[in-house]
């Protein structure tokens, strides 16, 4: 399959919707098939993932990058033989684009806690810019999972002009407000643990013990009781095999970042920006998914149904939990190949 990678810088500084000025900030991204004129499609990732979605996989338990192998490439949903699929790292993700690890060439070190707070707007508006740079008139459909589906409705009523179609895997218009008050403690309960020092801390350091265990609280969240019963042997293999992946994110990912891409999670309430969505929406969730309940996702498809956006939902039965849109993926071909083929 043809690949290619790159990294796109903003010719301008972006507007912050918190306010402020960010300048030189960057977009790295991962592209998979060929291009033509009008076959681009747009697949924006989930929280903790990265933009390169066909791997190569880390070998340690926390694998940020693979996670789309069910989903992009030939007789897949994103099928590669026809569709030529760029992969952004959402501003604020640490692989590649801006972010907290980024080193600020003012100060001449990463940014850690200085870099300003990033919401679901400015990334849209970040992916938006890199899609004009690529010259990408419109998107043949734009893709997202999770945080990347709030990031993907947002776009589509920000800028209507370059979507043709929004594929919305695992997400609603907002968290339920359980899950946001949960995540909306991340900064409070890092900055308890001393190492935090307020997000001074050297990099590579910080609180680890702190975001272990936020992060282990999270994998629950994704991983549902029925997943984990179907893919370990007992549930005290599961928990050690979370446990291992809790371990190796703290060890890797930054404290800052988590902070702040969770800050963003929370804060991404689209409902607002509903009514501008122009293009048709395919609304996709899973029965077990607890990031994105049916029930919120189809409350979602009524609001947009409401606006005179036409809206399709479809619902993975279960067993399958917000894990399982991307490992369950090829139950997925025969709803997105159809959505995305009336409107080719």
């Amino acid at each position: 399959m043809y690949q290619t990678t790159g990294s796109f810088a903003l010719p301008v500084a972006l507007p912050l919707e918190e306010g402020g000025l960010l300048g030189g900030a960057q977009v790295a991204w991962c592209a998979y098939g060929e291009r033509s004129d009008d076959n681009v499609a747009v697949l924006l990732h989930d929280l903790v993932q990265s933009h390169q979605a066909l791997g190569p996989a880390e070998e340690a338990a926390f694998r940020p990058s693979g996670w789309g192998t069910e989903l992009v490439g030939e007789g897949r949903p994103l099928d590669t033989s026809t569709l030529h699929v760029v992969v952004p790292n959402l501003l604020g993700s640490p692989f590649g684009s801006t972010s907290p690890v980024t080193v600020d060439a003012r100060a001449g070190k990463p940014y850690g806690a200085a870099l300003p707070t990033v919401t679901v707007t400015d990334m849209a508006r970040t992916v938006a810019a890199m899609l004009r740079g690529m010259k990408v008139e419109r998107a043949r459909a734009l893709v997202g999972v999770g945080l990347g589906g709030l990031v993907a409705l947002q776009l589509a009523a920000l800028f209507p002009e370059q979507v043709s179609a929004v594929v919305v895997l695992g997400a609603a218009r907002t968290l339920p407000e359980t899950l946001r008050e949960r995540l909306g403690l991340t900064r409070h309960l890092l900055r308890l643990e001393p190492d935090f020092r307020e997000g001074h801390y050297t990099p590579g350091q910080g609180p680890k013990r702190a975001l272990r265990k936020q992060y282990l609280d999270y994998l629950r969240l994704v991983h549902g009781p029925h997943s984990l019963r179907a893919t370990y042997p007992s549930p005290d293999v599961a928990e050690r095999a979370l446990e291992c992946e809790a371990d190796a994110f703290s060890e890797t990912f930054d404290a800052n970042t988590w902070a702040l891409l969770c800050t963003a999670y929370v804060g991404g309430d689209v409902t607002e920006s509903l009514p501008k969505v122009r293009a048709p929406v395919l609304l996709v969730a899973g029965a077990d998914d607890a990031l994105a309940p049916p029930s919120r996702v189809r409350d979602t498809y009524h609001l947009l149904s409401a606006a005179g956006v036409r809206t399709h939902y479809h619902e993975l039965p279960a067993p399958c939990d917000h894990s399982g849109l991307l490992t369950q993926a090829k139950r997925l071909h025969g709803p997105m190949r159809d959505f995305l083929r009336r409107r080719g």
